[in-house]
Formats: C-alpha cells, sequence, structure tokens
C-alpha cells in the first residue's frame, strides 16, 4: 500500500492511498479490500468516497462495491481529517483503549478467532452504521490483527454482547457455518426476562443438560428490521427452533411482583432476533428490550435497580461437538468457551439455579 501526499479538492485536503491487489485479496470486493488494507479505515468511510467519485479501479473512477482481481490497482482518497492512519492497530495507547473497549479475544489460532464483543457495537456494515460514520466489529479486529481476510462466521445484533467467530479463511468460514447447522457447534445465550417460561418440550442436549424446546415459525419485514412470530405457518415464514432452560429465578422482581428468571438460551436455527421474538411470543419478553419487550416494564427498571440501556442478552458460551473428527477444527472437539453476561441490572441474589428440571 501506498499512502501518498494530500491535495487541496474543494478546499480540503485530501490524502492519497493506492493498493496492489494481491492473491491473497483476489475473492474481495473494493469495500473490504480498502478496509483491510489502510489501518483503521471504516466501511462508511469508503462509502462515502464512492459517492464522492473518490474511488479509482485501474484509473476508472467508480461509484459502487465490486469485484477485484489479482493486479487490479485501487485508489481512494479521503479527507485529511478522515485520513485512517494511526487509528485502530498502531500502538498508540487511544487506539489499543478504543478496540479493547470494542472486544476481547478469547481464542485464536491459525484457523480462527473467538471474541467477546461488547454490548453497543456494531458486527459488520449496515445502512445506518455508514449513515453515522460508525467503525464496525470486523473493520476493528482486520485492523488490529493486519488481516483483511477475516469473515464473520455468524452475526450478533448491535446491542448484544457476547462470543462470535471469525474465520481467518472463506474455506474455514464455510466448515464453521456447515458445522453450526449440522448443531456441532452449540450457540448458548444468557438473558433476563419477565415471568417464569414454562412452554415447550423436554429435551436432552448433546452435552446432557435438560432444555425446553419451543417452535413456531418467522415472518421477517426487512424493511422495518423487525420479525413476527407465528403458531402456524404463512406464506414467507421460516421455522424456528429456540431451547431454554431456567438457570436463576428472582422471585417479587417485577414491577407487580412477578419474577423475572434467568434463562440459558440455545438456539437450533439462527434467525434475525429470533431470541427475542420467540420469548416475547410465548409472553415473556426480554428485559430491556424496546422493539419486542414491554416499554411499561422496562420504565420500571430504569434508574431502580442500574440503567436499562438495552435489552438484557448475551451470547455467553460456544460449544464445541466431540464428534468433530477432521479439519484444521477438530483442535477444538469437546472445547467449550464461556463469558459471563454483563448485565445492566443489580439482580437480587436468586432463588434457585437450575441444572435440569
Amino acid at each position: 500500500m501506498v499512502a501518498g501526499p494530500g491535495f487541496q479538492g474543494q478546499g480540503v485536503s485530501m490524502i492519497h492511498h493506492q493498493i496492489v491487489i494481491t492473491d491473497q485479496l483476489v475473492t474481495k470486493r473494493v469495500i473490504p479490500a480498502l478496509t483491510g488494507s489502510v489501518p483503521g479505515l471504516k466501511s462508511a468511510q469508503v462509502y462515502k468516497a464512492l459517492r464522492r467519485k473518490d474511488v479509482r479501479l485501474n484509473g476508472r473512477r467508480i461509484q459502487a462495491d465490486q469485484a477485484v482481481f489479482a493486479g487490479d490497482i485501487l485508489d481512494v482518497y479521503l479527507p485529511e481529517q478522515a485520513n485512517p492512519e494511526g487509528q485502530w492497530g498502531d500502538s498508540s495507547e487511544a487506539v489499543s483503549s478504543e478496540s479493547k473497549s470494542a472486544y476481547h479475544v478469547v481464542y485464536q489460532d491459525d484457523a480462527l478467532l473467538i471474541l467477546n464483543k461488547m454490548a453497543g457495537i456494531v458486527v459488520h456494515g449496515t445502512a445506518k452504521a455508514q449513515e453515522d460514520d460508525e467503525g464496525t466489529l470486523i473493520d476493528k479486529v482486520r485492523s488490529d490483527q493486519k488481516d483483511p481476510g477475516l469473515v464473520l462466521c455468524h452475526r450478533l445484533d448491535r446491542n448484544t454482547g457476547g462470543l462470535i467467530i471469525l474465520a481467518r479463511t472463506r474455506d474455514i468460514q464455510n466448515v464453521v457455518v456447515e458445522l453450526m447447522q449440522l448443531g456441532k457447534i452449540a450457540k448458548r445465550y444468557r438473558c433476563l426476562v419477565r415471568g417464569e417460561p414454562q412452554a415447550g418440550q423436554k429435551i436432552r442436549t448433546s452435552d446432557g443438560l435438560e432444555f425446553y424446546q419451543i417452535e413456531a415459525f418467522l415472518e421477517k419485514q426487512a424493511r422495518q428490521n423487525e420479525v413476527y412470530i407465528h403458531d402456524e405457518k404463512r406464506p414467507g415464514d421460516v421455522p424456528v427452533i429456540t431451547r431454554y432452560r431456567i438457570l436463576h429465578r428472582f422471585p417479587g422482581f417485577g414491577p407487580e411482583g412477578e419474577t423475572v428468571c434467568e434463562l440459558e438460551v440455545e438456539l437450533v436455527t439462527g434467525r434475525t432476533h429470533q431470541i427475542r421474538a420467540h420469548l416475547a411470543h410465548i409472553g415473556h419478553p426480554l428485559l430491556g428490550d424496546g422493539k419486542y419487550g414491554r416499554n411499561s416494564y422496562n420504565r420500571f427498571f430504569k434508574g431502580r435497580q442500574g440503567p436499562l440501556n438495552r435489552q438484557q442478552l448475551f451470547a455467553c458460551q460456544l460449544v464445541f461437538s466431540p464428534d468433530i473428527r477432521a479439519g484444521r477444527l477438530a483442535r477444538l472437539a469437546g472445547k467449550a468457551f464461556q463469558v459471563k453476561p454483563a448485565y445492566d441490572l443489580d439482580l437480587p441474589g436468586p432463588e434457585t439455579r437450575l441444572q435440569g428440571f
């Protein structure tokens, strides 16, 4: 990569960055190729540069993301105040502090990384993140690790903290996704809900734990970024399967003296907002969930037991099946990675902790 001297463009000093696409970047498109090669560059900054016609591919101005090939030359011109050099991934204390506040590395090897993402961090580029010029988790990690090839294996909502897997190559990503679909990598969450759920059928997981399993159908309204749960299938619906067990009960913690429960939840299917919408559908919304929860209920907790800033949901455990016997992920067979939830609320002492039923 070459960083060239600035020039004046419409009264603003511009910085020129040029990269040559190598074999390592061949499977990339313009935006990830640039964010992975220019330290600290955010996707939102590239989108803005594209709209300004300040990105060139082989000397030709382009206005949209597109594929790149070995030997291609990319030039991007950025306003000097937005120049990313020195952000995320250098040795400055400010950069180190910002990255550390976004995530922590739980495990890494030559195939993948497992991170503990902080709640409030956007995982990947969204229209809102681009509009707000907001850095994403994947941008930060690629820059910190100096590895533009890193890809997400799954996603977490902005306001859901916890464990997330990144693969170093597309091949590893495909393996991880397949293992998740086969149930050989289990994703488990912890959350606080209103009331005490009892719905579902008892099942036993591969590692011997007993859960309730609930099933329904999900309708996604992409434009509203919202989903609806139905008991009977409707056109366009997809099936959803969610498992849960009660970890702790907090009797009398709710506004009407009702119980609040901490659940451990396992996703069999991994749909958008599945946990939040499915639990709300059976009458047990997450505390702090402004979309699927109850605003009057959430208001009761704000300022009483702590600041309730977001839904109380965390991806706390990844369990790798002992049946993973081949390939580079076999080293993780039988292993589990776990982090504690960072709830906003100051919880009282629980009445019960259940390991089964």
